[in-house]
């Protein structure tokens, strides 16, 4: 009699009931993860939903059984709930920021140029930024950077080749990769505690580079995501953190 009392109460438990938008939301983000692999198949958005349910359920039943226990309450749990709460919003401000992002196609003819530019570096190092700057004046007064190379022999990995100028490490990718044939960088740019000199010698266009309409939409997004992080970074700025 025990046992079938305790079989019928476990039987008769009810599930949680799930807001119906709530599994809609959860059955179309997953449906889009799936689309964007290109080895998927065709889901199978039946099965999908009835596991979404499942999945949200077990969660709800796991979140009210660690509220009964008390759970958030304790400090250290709250702490970690408090950071993944902000971590989320931030993902989700990064992805608003993303979609409502409005790009001309002036803006996506000049990117192209940049994502496909190619250019040849000639660089100068120095120990300090005076140096660096004593240099500029030579260069002011009609030295060329050619000579000026000669008079300070580089201390560093010379740029033999072409090289993408998306592809080069931060900052010399903002720095050099806007600039055109024949320009020196403004002021001395400092890495790993050495002041450089940058001149740009020659610039020409990916001949690998796909054609511009052949990839319009895949630079679409990534203009977004680069505008989404030139927003992130100026508000983390604005508010005291440097990146």
């Amino acid at each position: 009699v025990i046992m079938a009392t305790a079989v019928v109460g476990f039987a008769v438990a009810k599930t949680p009931n799930i807001d119906q938008a709530r599994i809609d939301s959860e059955v179309a983000r997953i449906l889009k993860q799936v689309e964007q692999r290109p080895e998927s198949k065709q889901p199978d958005g039946k099965a999908i939903r009835q596991e979404v349910v499942k999945h949200l359920q077990s969660i709800e039943i796991l979140k009210n059984a660690a509220l009964k226990a008390g759970l958030d309450k304790d400090p250290e749990v709250r702490n970690q709930f408090l950071t993944m709460e902000a971590e989320f919003y931030a993902a989700q401000y990064a992805d608003y920021l993303k979609r409502t992002a409005e790009i001309n196609n002036a803006e996506l003819l000049k990117f192209y140029d940049q994502q496909t530019r190619m250019i040849k570096i000639q660089q100068v190092s120095f120990d300090t930024p005076e140096e660096a700057r004593a240099a500029q004046e030579l260069l002011l007064k009609g030295l060329s950077f050619e000579e000026l190379t000669k008079r300070y022999p580089n201390q560093q990995p010379a740029f033999e080749d072409f090289v993408m100028a998306r592809q080069l490490r931060q900052p010399l990718a903002g720095i050099l990769g806007p600039m055109n044939r024949g320009e020196v960088t403004h002021n001395p740019v400092e890495i790993e505690n050495k002041f450089f000199l940058f001149k740009i010698s020659e610039v020409q266009k990916d001949p690998q580079a796909p054609p511009f309409d052949l990839i319009r939409d895949q630079l679409t997004q990534l203009l977004k995501e680069d505008k989404a992080q030139q927003q992130i970074h100026q508000l983390l700025r604005k508010n005291g953190i440097e990146q």
